[in-house]
């Protein structure tokens, strides 16, 4: 006799859409997505004995499954990563990678292209490459280019109005366009030339240089044809370096895996034009699913809009609804993208190279986790903690005497940052240079928060000294908090260049405070927090103070008022840009009368020198 899952199995739809694994208790533990919802769902039930045992203990908790039909694959694909957004499923994958990795774009829609370093790609008529896993390496390979090809450094505005040439022109590092000293079809050349370099067409390259080295000793162009066998020089020395890895010379991305007991490893390789640049690793623990919906999820996640996504991606093994996956990749790259398992030859090589990577990435992550651990251990008994401080909230204050104040919380979970978690404040209710006040404000709204949602850190951590101890002290009490530990942590005091005192730490329960040495990694850990949060509230407070400037200026322009002002910045990004646009420009904005663009329009206008108003 069938029990009531199993019931609810045989039940489910043959459609695509989504289905929930949900426990006793309701709780969202696994969302995914397939093309036939029954034929993927009962995949986990079968066979039991051949799954693995984490995968066992996930379905060990399913109580219940609730589905969501789509009319398209695509359609669940969108479905799946709004719900794991919104619920939060403790098996699903969740990769944390807020950092976008530094890419070239070459804006060749411009009758003079430039190279600009970016962040995010854009689907626009711009030649983009990378990605570079460093923006170290990415500057010095910018540095290499303008030192071969004389390509313009200044920004548009700037080429658009200067009246004579940059230093960069008198070093041979700029050929000039900016005040006609190049044509448009000679500037092309040069494009052309630095784009076969950073396609690595280099062969071609080289051979199009001796060609026009020959030209010009014909014409007794001896110094042009001497600069020429320079840079032929020069690009064959970086060929040397290069470390070639593909001769195909495609774009491709090889995903590396290992998995070991609870955890695993992604690890991608980033080859571009048979250069290999680099890599990054990613590293997830208490994992329950099986490999290929691990890879899957990856792709998904790791793939964005705004990411360079190569022509090939290279993986281990076979991916659940593959097709649906690169139709979704070709889509936000805008030309065709294969995802590729290889069996034999160099393809499972570069596979081979990656997984042991990712193996030994790992590896790492686990020593480091290991020393994590011991940290927060120590931590624990060395400040004298209820539970080991797994989750830890920092507090921050930031004002110039008393304007535009703002507090800042930041989150730590097992010892390292979690930026979903951070978390800002503009003070709302005190006035003046209050540091008491403005920490009690915003430590009140933030576990006000908390106790509505019942979700509380095991350690708050606030910069400061025993008053600003005490007046969270003040907030837990009236807020009813119990089980939370409280410390504050007191820079150490400055005359001069001499420290006068220790970095001290308070505890709520101890009139005196506890002393780390300097050189303690518990100090360290304590300071890489506190340092974090303050950051971020620096951050914060500058991006309010340039707003309440910017807000200031367009404030002074009669007939602008809040809405106007919104709506100019929204249209063109920054002030500078609005007292660079043009009277038709400005009436094109929305809100916008003749009457108000013609104000905007002198207003700044009379900023300007009197030979340069029109």
């Amino acid at each position: 006799m069938m029990n009531l899952l199993e019931q609810k199995i045989e039940s489910l739809p043959n459609s695509s859409g989504v289905y929930l694994f949900k426990d006793r208790k309701g709780t969202v533990l696994y969302v995914g997505k397939a093309g036939n919802i029954r034929h993927r769902v009962a995949s986990y039930f079968q066979r039991a004995g051949e799954k693995d045992a984490k995968t066992l203990a996930l379905l060990e908790k399913v109580a219940d499954i609730e589905t969501i039909v789509t009319d398209t694959e695509k359609e669940a694909l969108i479905l799946e990563d709004h719900l794991v957004k919104e619920h939060h499923p403790r098996y699903n994958i969740k990769l944390r990678d807020d950092k976008r990795y530094p890419c070239l774009r070459l804006s060749i829609e411009e009758d003079f292209p430039t190279l600009s370093i970016v962040r995010r790609i854009k689907k626009d008529r711009s030649v983009y490459f990378g990605p570079y896993p460093s923006a170290t390496s990415l500057k010095e390979t910018l540095k290499l280019i303008r030192r071969l090809f004389p390509i313009r450094t200044c920004r548009h505005t700037k080429f658009s109005n200067r009246t004579r040439p940059c230093i960069n022109y008198e070093m041979e590092r700029c050929s000039g366009p900016c005040c006609g000293k190049i044509g448009p079809v000679q500037y092309g050349e040069i494009i052309r030339q630095a784009r076969m370099f950073l396609e690595g067409r280099n062969r071609d390259l080289i051979e199009s240089l001796k060609k026009r080295m020959e030209e010009e000793s014909e014409r007794l162009h001896f110094e042009k044809a001497a600069r020429i066998r320079d840079q032929i020089k020069h690009i064959e020395k970086v060929i040397e370096k290069q470390s070639i890895v593909s001769r195909d010379f495609i774009d491709r991305d090889v995903i590396g895996f290992h998995r070991q007991d609870h955890r695993a490893a992604v690890y991608s390789l980033f080859i571009r034009a048979g250069k290999l640049l680099g890599g990054k690793g990613f590293n997830f623990s208490s994992i329950s699913l099986p490999d290929e919906e691990i890879l899957s999820s990856f792709l998904r996640q790791y793939y964005r809009e705004d990411r360079f996504i190569p022509e090939q991606i290279l993986i281990p093994r076979p991916i659940p609804e593959k097709n649906l996956s690169e139709g979704w990749l070709t889509e936000l790259k805008g030309q065709r993208v294969h995802i590729l398992v290889p069996r034999k030859g160099a393809k499972r090589r570069l596979l081979e190279m990656a997984a042991e990577n990712a193996e030994k990435f790992l590896h790492r992550e686990a020593d480091l986790e290991e020393k994590k651990e011991n940290l927060l251990l120590n931590l624990r008994e060395s400040l004298r903690l209820g539970i080991i401080p797994k989750r830890i909230e920092a507090f921050d204050i930031s004002n110039l005497q008393g304007g535009q104040a703002v507090g800042s919380m930041v989150t730590f979970e097992d010892g390292k940052p979690n930026k979903d978690r951070y978390r800002h404040f503009k003070i709302k209710t005190v006035e003046g240079a209050d540091d008491y006040g403005m920490m009690y404000e915003v430590i009140l709204r933030r576990y006000k928060k908390a106790v509505e949602e019942k979700k509380f850190p095991d350690l708050v951590l606030i910069d400061g000294g025993r008053g600003q101890l005490n007046v969270a002290q003040e907030v837990f009490k009236e807020l009813g908090i119990k089980g939370v530990d409280l410390l504050s942590l007191a820079k150490a005091r400055r005359v001069g260049h001499a420290e006068t005192s220790d970095e001290k730490v308070f505890h709520p329960q101890y009139k005196e405070p506890i002393t780390l040495g300097k050189q303690s990694p518990l100090l360290r850990f304590l300071d890489q927090i506190r340092d974090e949060a303050h950051r971020f509230a620096i951050t914060y407070h500058k991006k309010v103070r340039q707003r309440e400037a910017i807000h200031s200026v367009l404030g002074e322009i009669p007939g602008i008022g809040k809405t106007r002002q919104r709506e100019l910045l929204k249209y063109f990004g920054s002030v500078e840009k609005i007292k660079e646009a043009t009277l038709e420009e400005l009436g094109r904005v929305p809100k916008m009368t003749p009457k108000s663009a013609r104000s905007v329009y002198d207003f700044f206008l009379s900023f300007q020198p009197p030979e340069k108003r029109t």
